[in-house]
């Protein structure tokens, strides 16, 4: 892309961004198609992503690891709940709703 046309809309982000105007208005304003202006904007975030996405040596995840659980928290937990690889331990035998939020959550994936 010509360098002259990538300020010149940078330019233009920027004072729509800065304006206080919606993207309809200020491209009234401007007499600029907002077709136009969300081209050049979706333009410029894919060419922002290239570099990403063409260096596959960089990772893009990161693996986290889970700390193993020791059997202390065994006889200190009033709750545990062990479902697919996943462990929920509630000290206090009235976090009910706590509970109830982690099972719905598990029983949709």
């Amino acid at each position: 892309m010509d360098e002259s046309k990538r300020q010149l809309w940078e330019e233009r982000f920027e004072e729509q961004a800065t304006s206080g105007m919606t993207v309809d208005i200020w491209c009234a304003e401007k007499q600029i198609s907002k077709h136009t202006f969300y081209y050049w904007k979706q333009r410029f975030r894919k060419e922002k992503m290239e570099p990403i996405e063409k260096n596959t040596t960089t990772p893009l995840f990161a693996k986290l690891e889970m700390p193993v659980a020791s059997d202390d928290r065994i006889t200190e937990a009033g709750l545990i709940i062990r479902w697919r690889g996943f462990e929920l331990i509630l000290s206090d035998h009235g976090d009910i709703s706590l509970a109830t939020q982690f099972i719905r959550q598990l029983s949709q994936s």
